[in-house]
């Protein structure tokens, strides 16, 4: 069953009625998110390390009682959302398309499990197929929910890199684990660089593109691998 929310509406999530355009309406299959919540995000090609350290994160989240917010791509997103699942966490998707249209290629089970233990948000109406504008729109959204997004592993072409975008410019903490070897991780290597990242790299224009020159790195906290007590502290969870 599909609702529709609009601001102001009994359902429809306060962090997002504060952001700067907060969608409207939003459609949601299953529960009503609940927070505390993290995004969990990253590429939609891993190698086994990020898949490894995306489950780890998302399982360390979900035992502690906090929610995990993600995409439904391929990838980081899938392990974060099945690990959540796994154990015995919520979990909620903010997919590109029609919250009736979510699936999932990698994991096919995995929307009907997300909705029986969270649920599918959607700002597009159902029955709309996934498009590239859709897909950058939602980044904002999964911030948006969430207390602070954690980004695992990601390239320099991935649309993760519009996420991390999001989380500054909505004042999020950002929190990146520490890069490997190889351009897989050349995204986390911006973001963690102590001398700064590229304006560019985050597609970041006018006052979101000065805010990431002022940042020196961008993340807030540098993860060691699946480690996320660091910004548990920081959030005080």
């Amino acid at each position: 069953m599909l609702r529709r929310l609009s601001p102001g509406q009994a359902g429809y999530p306060t962090p997002l009625a504060a952001i700067s355009s907060p969608p409207d309406p939003l459609w949601l299959r299953g529960a009503e998110p609940k927070w505390p919540a993290v995004a969990v995000v990253g590429t939609r090609r891993p190698d086994a390390e990020g898949r490894r350290v995306a489950s780890v994160i998302a399982t360390t989240l979900a035992a502690r009682g906090i929610a995990v917010v993600s995409g439904l791509a391929p990838g980081i997103d899938t392990a974060a959302h099945r690990a959540a699942l796994r154990a015995g966490g919520r979990t909620w998707a903010v997919v590109g398309c029609g919250a009736d249209m979510a699936e999932s290629v990698e994991d096919p089970d995995l929307p009907e499990d997300m909705v029986g233990a969270g649920g599918i948000l959607a700002e597009l109406p159902p029955g709309q197929p996934a498009s590239a504008r859709a897909l950058v729109a939602r980044d904002r959204i999964q911030t948006a929910l969430s207390a602070a997004t954690v980004v695992v592993q990601t390239d320099l072409a991935s649309g993760t890199m519009h996420t991390a975008r999001f989380a500054l410019v909505q004042g999020r903490p950002l929190a990146v684990v520490a890069p490997g070897a190889g351009p897989r991780w050349a995204g986390n290597a911006a973001l963690v660089d102590p001398a700064g990242c590229d304006p560019a790299a985050l597609h970041a224009r006018g006052e979101a593109g000065r805010l990431v020159q002022a940042r020196r790195p961008v993340a807030d906290v540098v993860l060691d691998g699946g480690d996320v007590a660091p910004l548990l502290a920081r959030l005080g969870l």
